[in-house]
């Protein structure tokens, strides 16, 4: 008896399924390329892409031949920079080697500097301390200059 109500149902089923209870009205298809919104209305796609965004810098308007000659003529002639020595070059820090090491020292080196700003006393004599280790650690490390070698990290390290 219930294998036979089961058999019923199951064929009822099938039958109902294939006879199609949801038409294609309640479920259209959706075609290929169409959008539709959140309410099921179709939303029209352009069919050629193009920016909104349009942009042109502004245009320069050339300097005016009266103020070129002014500017001349107030230059004067500046002396050659004679080049740095080596060692000035490596103790200089206006420019910073390509290396995290060196660029980490630079800016622990700054902010040094800053807390020893207004003057060196009792209370911050320790920055005074580390700043100047901190220095020739920076000329070990050539940082001035190329960077460090490979070898240079553990000889230039500080040891306390």
């Amino acid at each position: 008896m219930l294998l036979r109500t089961r058999l019923v149902i199951g064929f009822s089923i099938i039958i109902h399924s294939q006879l199609g209870f949801g038409t294609q009205a309640d479920n259209p298809s959706l075609e290929l390329g169409s959008v539709l919104n959140d309410k099921g209305q179709p939303i029209r796609v352009p069919s050629e892409t193009h920016s909104d965004f349009n942009y042109s810098p502004p245009t320069i308007e050339g300097s005016s031949p009266a103020s070129t000659q002014i500017n001349k003529s107030k230059k004067k002639p500046s002396k050659q920079a004679k080049a740095k020595s080596r060692k000035q070059q490596l103790a200089s820090r206006s420019s910073v080697a390509n290396n995290p090491s060196c660029r980490w020292l630079n800016s622990r080196m700054n902010s040094l500097e800053k807390h020893l700003s207004a003057g060196v006393n009792s209370r911050n004599r320790h920055y005074q301390q580390e700043l100047d280790i901190r220095q020739q650690e920076w000329q070990c490390m050539k940082c001035g200059a190329e960077g460090p070698e490979q070898s240079d990290h553990a000889s230039c390290q500080y040891r306390r």
